[in-house]
């Protein structure tokens, strides 16, 4: 029984750490058009985890903003913001297989700096040297605060606007943009902690219910129920061989039919 109730509590802790949720991504619903201007990219959709855009027109720079006073789970934390870092996914890029796509990548306007930037590169190349693209491709970008005087101290100081610098052909071959897993840390390192999202939110717990003691019988009624289906079992399923009788299931039946009922006969009267 103990075996059983251990299993259970570890399959319940299991149930839990599944059902945990990141808690530290932006609200990227906050996300919008660079200087109020849809032209500079379309945001095609949003969530928890990032945004995803799309050129307007080809072969134009594409930008979308956001404030990070809008993503701190504490707007005050904004002085604390020394640096930090993102994902950008471009999505699409096979259809620039064999094409001569000249230089691709971006980096964003943070604030009072420029980003370190990014740029991508084909997965490799035909024995032409023409490129081969990976459909997805994902690189890494970050900015770093090296001034005191460089960190916002208002919500108009902290906006991010995150660009495309390619000048290729993006909205025509249908390649889309993500910016996601933003991370923001203040001098030592230490992680600045953003809004959650309804999505975000973990699951209220249940309260743990109660189960009813179960009465033990006493030592001495479990000793007389035991006397008792063992004196219930057929003497003939001990001492007639399986060759003489060449009845073994029935026997073999009829022993489990009598221990069951003794079995039973011991629940009862527990």
């Amino acid at each position: 029984m103990k075996k059983v109730y251990a299993a259970s509590a570890a399959l319940a802790f299991i149930t839990v750490l599944s059902s945990s949720v990141n808690v530290s991504a932006a609200d990227w619903s906050k996300a919008t058009y660079a200087d109020d201007d849809p032209d500079t990219g379309l945001v095609v959709s949003y969530d928890e985890n990032g945004v995803t855009v799309e050129e307007v027109i080809d072969s134009d720079i594409t930008k979308v903003m956001i404030h990070l006073s809008d993503v701190l789970a504490d707007p005050a934390d904004l002085s604390r913001i020394y640096q930090g870092s993102w994902k950008v996914t471009y999505t699409g890029l096979s259809t620039f297989t064999g094409s001569d796509v000249g230089w691709l990548g971006g980096g964003c306007y943070a604030a009072s700096c420029n980003s370190a930037g990014y740029s991508l590169v084909p997965d490799q190349y035909k024995a032409d040297e023409s490129p081969i693209w990976n459909d997805t491709q994902t690189v890494e970008d970050s900015f770093k605060w090296l001034l005191p005087s460089s960190v916002p101290t208002s919500a108009d100081e902290s906006v991010f606007v995150f660009m495309d610098w390619s000048g290729l052909p993006l909205k025509s071959k249908g390649v889309t943009i993500t910016y996601h897993d933003l991370v923001l840390m203040d001098k030592e390192g230490n992680v600045i902690p953003q809004k959650t999202t309804a999505s975000e939110e973990e699951p209220a717990e249940e309260p743990a219910k109660e189960e009813a003691p179960v009465e033990e019988a006493p030592a001495e009624e479990i000793a007389a129920d035991e006397a008792d289906a063992e004196a219930s079992i057929p003497a003939a399923t001990s001492t007639t061989s399986n060759a003489s009788t060449g009845n073994c299931p029935a026997a073999a039946a009829a022993t489990v039919m009598a221990i069951a009922g003794a079995a039973a006969v011991v629940s009862r009267r527990k």
